[in-house]
């Protein structure tokens, strides 16, 4: 919980409140204690929910948000519908994209030496 709470800029109480609305989803670690994970992706969807509810987005939108793309995917893997699946992976490809960390290139030095 910490680690997350930390990446996020949230408290660890505020993390486990967006995790009960629903807007994340954590994995519990073994043992009786079954410390929370939250994987990459839970992490940038965190991180976009903090954008969201910053900009005046409630809780229960971005749940909704979810839930209906939860469906979609499902619905997509279930039907056997080759075009819903490749609309789906062509989006989570687009979405990869656009949320890579960008890096300046450097400067082209010219050509290699002999």
């Amino acid at each position: 919980m910490g680690p997350a709470a930390e990446r996020l800029g949230l408290s660890p109480r505020m993390v486990r409140y967006l995790e009960a609305q629903g807007v994340l989803r954590s994995e519990r670690g073994p043992g009786p204690r079954g410390h929370r994970h939250f994987p990459p992706p839970e992490l940038e969807l965190g991180a976009a929910a903090v954008v969201a509810t910053d900009a005046g987005h409630p809780t229960a939108t971005l749940r909704a948000i979810r839930q209906l793309a939860d469906g979609r995917v499902s619905a997509a893997l279930t039907s056997g519908d080759a075009l819903q699946r490749f609309e789906l992976l062509a989006l989570a490809r687009a979405v990869e994209e656009a949320t890579r960390p960008r890096h300046p290139r450097p400067p082209h030095a010219g050509p290699p030496e002999p």
